[in-house]
């Protein structure tokens, strides 16, 4: 019986059908021309013994012609099926990518490996399959070789290789238990990759703290303990791989050494020729390699099966945004944004609890509270980061469930304080704020967010490159692109997720500039910190524990004296 993910991976191969078709041809030809050459044997052996020259060099001439056959499909065959195994990965690769940036924050905020896990299967469990596919021409090959040799067998003795096959059950059960326990540490070193993956990327991404700290000498014993139980199930695998090959060699090894014996006897009785006895010791030493073939792509597919299952299950996981086949367009005059009795669990936690909020176009809201008030849950919920447990957000009268994801995520900017910029120019970090616009806007939207005279003293100017993540801008420099980026997209909506919070004194003023300058026109939804940078917002939103207490103006809040005027106090003491 065919595993599930086996036939799923046959059908991403149906788009490459027509190459299959050659692949498949080749390989018959193939087989045919080797057992061909294995069955020329037998005439090679008698025109030796009989001194026939005329039939030796037929034969040979033969053996020549149907090698360079044999030869050229060979090639055909390995190679197409190999890049088309390449190119079924790589659609693999793409589909999970797609995948990991459309499955909701939620997931990725759950996932027990995080980001390094994500890329071990989309890097090391698509390498195994890879592997497996270049054994799919073996599979296919291999038992029409082994079948037209068992025929060229019976065809040269035919009660011999009865006798013969009485042996070929007690291999196969041999090799069906190895394979069991090939899946079973498959599996583990496959978890134990994936754990080891998301190690190395801690240990890139965390570099300043590990050095800053000393603690280079923990993480690399940590990586040695994760280590350990990856190469214990590799260890096992290798050994069962292993373990099979002397195996079969030595009962191959005493099967020859028998038919020897056998067929010598007969040679001696004038029952068989010495011809007969190189045709059938050649076929059967022939039977060797697609036995073996076929034994190595058996294992290679129970682990090829193990890593399917992997990348399969992300990408058929459900936990996306959803999104009707039908929607809306986004209301081009709106007028507001409700939160209608809006409740978001985390888990079992309780983040927000029947909020009810409306916010008026042009308006500048700003959302304070302590750590775990919901400020952020309320803006990750407009953008549908994740939906409610409960209630609706509604633009007007349109829950924003019914308007296109693009559209709504098209109308909102945001700038948060973890800048990310790509690994690329400052130029294409700022017209990523919208690539359907014209570049000639770029420098406009720079020097609007206080951007472009920094940008100039780059020796490239533009095109200078920020490195990984930002990495070759300050702080100031990082938020100002972002905010360039978030002015270059014009949206109507825009969101301030604590944009200047992790900002020194200095680079806090040129960013507030920019973000000025961003804010004009537009309905600003700002979560801050500081209390100093909101107190022109037209209102305050006050949250603790995922409710709204406070509702007001700066002046106001702090003359009714109550959780803002504790806040604002606290920050000026």
């Amino acid at each position: 019986m065919i595993a599930p993910e086996v036939k799923r991976i046959l059908r991403e191969l149906i788009p490459h059908k027509k190459t299959l078709i050659v692949i498949a041809i080749t390989g018959v030809i193939l087989s045919l021309c080797q057992t061909g050459m294995t069955a020329l044997i037998k005439y090679l052996g008698d025109s030796l013994q009989n001194k026939n020259l005329d039939e030796l060099l037929q034969v040979t001439g033969g053996i020549v012609v149907l090698s360079l056959i044999g030869g050229i499909c060979r090639y055909f065959h390995i190679y197409l099926m190999n890049y088309t195994g390449e190119l079924v990965v790589q659609n693999m690769r793409h589909s999970l990518q797609k995948k990991f940036m459309s499955l909701s924050i939620s997931f990725h905020n759950t996932f027990a490996s995080g980001s390094g896990g994500l890329m071990s299967r989309i890097l090391n469990d698509l390498v195994v399959i890879q592997h497996g596919l270049r054994m799919f021409a073996d599979f296919f090959r291999e038992p029409l070789s082994l079948v037209f040799l068992i025929g060229l067998l019976f065809w040269l003795n035919w009660k011999l290789t009865l006798i013969i096959f009485i042996v070929l059950p007690l291999i196969l059960t041999f090799l069906r238990q190895i394979s069991k326990t090939i899946k079973t540490h498959s599996i583990k070193g496959q978890e134990d990759l994936e754990v080891i993956t998301g190690t190395i990327k801690e240990s890139l991404d965390g570099v300043r703290v590990i050095q800053s700290f000393n603690l280079e000498n923990e993480m690399s014993s940590r990586f040695v303990r994760e280590s350990q139980g990856y190469l214990f199930s590799r260890k096992k695998i290798h050994q069962r791989v292993e373990m099979s090959s002397p195996v079969s060699e030595f009962v191959v090894t005493l099967t020859v050494l028998g038919i020897t014996f056998f067929i010598g006897y007969e040679i001696s009785q004038g029952r068989a020729t010495f011809g007969d006895f190189m045709g059938y010791i050649a076929a059967l030493l022939g039977l060797s390699a697609p036995v073996k073939k076929l034994q190595e792509s058996y294992v290679r597919i129970q682990e090829t099966i193990v890593a399917a299952r992997r990348a399969f299950s992300l990408i058929d996981d459900p936990n996306e945004v959803p999104q009707l086949e039908s929607h809306a367009a986004f209301p081009t005059n709106w007028k507001t944004i409700t939160y209608k009795d809006v409740s978001f669990a985390y888990g079992t936690e309780l983040i927000l609890k029947k909020i009810n909020l409306t916010i008026h176009r042009g308006e500048m809201v700003a959302f304070v509270g302590g750590s775990g008030s919901g400020k952020s849950t309320m803006v990750n919920l407009l953008e549908r980061f994740f939906d409610p447990s409960e209630g609706q957000i509604l633009i007007d009268d349109i829950p924003i469930q019914k308007i296109n994801l693009k559209d709504l995520r098209k109308n909102i900017a945001l700038v948060t304080q973890d800048v990310f910029l790509f690994s690329d120019s400052i130029e294409r970090n700022i017209w990523a704020g919208d690539f359907s616009k014209p570049k000639e806007q770029i420098e406009v939207a720079a020097k609007i967010a206080n951007a472009h005279n920094f940008i100039m003293k780059n020796p490239q100017g533009y095109q200078n490159r920020v490195g990984d993540r930002g990495g070759l801008l300050s702080g100031g420099e990082k938020q100002r692109v972002s905010i360039a980026r978030a002015l270059y997209k014009d949206a109507p909506i825009l969101i301030l997720d604590e944009a200047t919070s992790a900002l020194d004194s200095a680079s806090e003023i040129e960013v507030q500039k920019g973000l000025d300058q961003l804010m004009e026109g537009r309905t600003s939804l700002v979560i801050a910190h500081r209390l100093s940078t909101i107190a022109k917002a037209d209102r305050i939103i006050v949250m603790k524990s995922g409710e709204i207490i406070e509702t007001g103006t700066h002046k106001s809040l702090l003359e009714a004296r109550g959780e803002y005027h504790n806040l604002y106090e606290l920050q000026r003491t």
